[in-house]
């Protein structure tokens, strides 16, 4: 039996509909008010629970051989910083003590390089030791609550837990169901598909394919050194190359880029953030995105490909996936509305209709 925490997110579907297509049994670890409507087709056992609850872990746990805890709150504008505290530190934590009791074999964790101090430019990220974790001088709530969630799988390394981690970069890739940080910003670009000028700054990240992501993790329950971290990370892009590569997909021959300066940049996320939390909205254009966009992204992923065979695609492969996936998600939602709306009208019709009569 293998547990999988965190599977209606983004890596958490794809390694689902994995491990379903291999056969293995699968169980799932859901908190309450998650929905399993993006898991249509697979087969799994469920047990809904609270991950900051030690009973309920425990309970997901027992009789699993292998366990991948990929359950986290992810928030790069966080109102609550607590709550970023007990789901990922403390759900970590009570992952690892159930791990320990029910002699689980093994126990994959997906952290995050954000985990990891930035390197200086110049130089490579690379991957860092237990003594590295907790570090609370990381930028942002999220980061730090990463940082001390590895800490808390070391510690149950060096009380006899056989685990493995991973630092992704950020990840994007199809069956976005839920929306992740980039997802949004490349269905924003979708949507506004009749725009000629885009308005953007000389920053840029690495990215790694979801998919690749997920056969890593395969990878690292099958062939990952017990109390080793891996760096999972793909290619580098800059803001103008990856807008120019979405207008490629969307048919425009050329587009016209403004940009602006990192100091004005940063001044308008501020802005933008004081407005979402006002009217309580979600956006990813927060002054810890810009830093994140502004930092040093070159990241050496090489001790995966020597250890696990980690290999990832090209990233303009994983642009036009996610696109037209995104395509075809939004021409499914739009259809479903339209039929949607036909079927209230025709409902109405027939009830005016009943009550004339």
């Amino acid at each position: 039996m293998i547990l999988i925490t965190g599977a209606t997110g983004h890596v958490g579907n794809n390694l689902l509909r994995s491990l379903s297509k291999k056969g293995e049994t699968l169980r799932l670890f859901l908190q309450p008010q998650e929905s399993v409507g993006a898991l249509d087709g697979t087969h799994f056992d469920l047990v809904v629970g609270d991950i900051r609850n030690p009973e309920d872990v425990n309970r997901a746990v027992e009789g699993c051989e292998k366990v991948y805890h990929l359950a986290g709150l992810v928030d790069i504008a966080p109102k609550q910083v607590n709550l970023l505290e007990e789901v990922n530190v403390l759900g970590t934590r009570n992952i690892v003590e159930a791990c320990l009791k029910y002699n689980v074999k093994r126990l994959v964790f997906i952290s995050s390089v954000h985990a990891l101090p930035e390197s200086p430019k110049g130089s490579k990220l690379k991957e860092l030791g237990a003594a590295a974790f907790p570090n609370t001088t990381l930028l942002g709530a999220y980061a730090v609550s990463k940082s001390k969630a590895t800490a808390e799988v070391y510690k149950g390394v060096e009380k006899g837990l056989d685990a493995v981690m991973i630092f992704p970069s950020g990840i994007i890739g199809p069956y976005d169901h839920r929306g992740s940080q980039m997802g949004s910003v490349l269905k924003t670009l979708l949507k506004a598909k009749n725009m000629k000028t885009y308005p953007c700054f000389k920053g840029g990240y690495n990215f790694v394919d979801v998919r690749d992501v997920v056969i890593a993790l395969q990878l690292a329950m099958e062939h990952g050194r017990s109390g080793e971290g891996y760096l999972i990370t793909g290619h580098s892009i800059t803001i103008p190359e990856l807008f120019q590569l979405v207008a490629r997909w969307m048919g425009k021959t050329t587009i016209k880029l403004i940009l602006f300066p990192l100091w004005l940049v940063k001044f308008a996320a501020r802005i933008v953030v004081k407005f979402a939390r006002l009217f309580n909205k979600k956006t990813f254009f927060t002054p810890y995105s810009i830093e994140v966009l502004d930092s040093n992204s070159d990241m050496d992923h090489s001790k995966a490909v020597k250890e696990l065979g980690f290999k990832p695609r090209p990233l303009e492969e994983t642009i036009n996936d996610t696109l037209k996936w995104f395509s075809n998600h939004l021409n499914n939602y739009k259809q479903k509305k339209t039929k949607h709306h036909r079927t209230k009208t025709k409902i109405r019709k027939r009830s005016k209709h009943i009550n004339v009569a």
